[in-house]
């Protein structure tokens, strides 16, 4: 069953089910008001699935960070991508560390997907045909051609903030 969030279907099934949301830690001092709220997982993926640029930060095999807007798209759970791979920085960071973080734009309306990269996608021929919707609802006329040119990154955790320090909330995927 597909269900339509905003102009992209995503799939309702175990594959996409929400994370479990928790508090997200602070240290001492940075939420000295107490006051303290979760955010909803609706309200997070529908900032992952409308943003433009997604910012990917890696770090070579010396530990040398790395941080580039990348375009891609949040379908099912998952960041979608294509591109660059064997040609950039970010993409040979990837290739020796699958570890990875990607933010989106806003520094006060915060979404952070730590995560790990494969090469080798889970992409039906439906679910890439939601990818390629997502591309076009961002970049007007771009789409990726094929499926084998994606890559994926699977997230391990979400941490999310819209009013510091009183929501910030990680959700973890199992």
């Amino acid at each position: 069953m597909s269900v339509v969030v905003g102009s992209v279907a995503r799939m309702a099934d175990d594959a996409t089910k929400d994370p479990t949301a928790e508090p997200g830690h602070l240290p001492d001092g940075y939420n000295d008001s107490g006051r303290q709220e979760s955010l909803e997982w609706a309200v997070v993926r529908q900032r992952l699935e409308q943003s433009k640029h997604f910012w990917f930060s890696t770090a070579d095999a010396d530990g040398a960070p790395h941080a580039r807007p990348i375009w891609a798209s949040w379908v099912d759970n998952t960041v979608y991508a294509d591109g660059g791979v064997e040609v950039t920085r970010w993409g040979r960071d990837l290739l020796a560390n699958p570890r990875v973080q990607v933010h989106l734009e806003s520094a006060t309306e915060v979404v952070i997907v730590d995560g790990v990269f494969s090469r080798q996608t889970d992409l039906t021929p439906e679910a890439f045909r939601r990818v390629q919707a997502s591309y076009l609802s961002r970049y007007a006329d771009y789409q990726p051609e094929a499926a084998d040119g994606m890559f994926m990154i699977k997230p391990r955790t979400v941490l999310a903030w819209q009013q510091f320090p009183a929501d910030v909330t990680r959700f973890r995927f199992s």
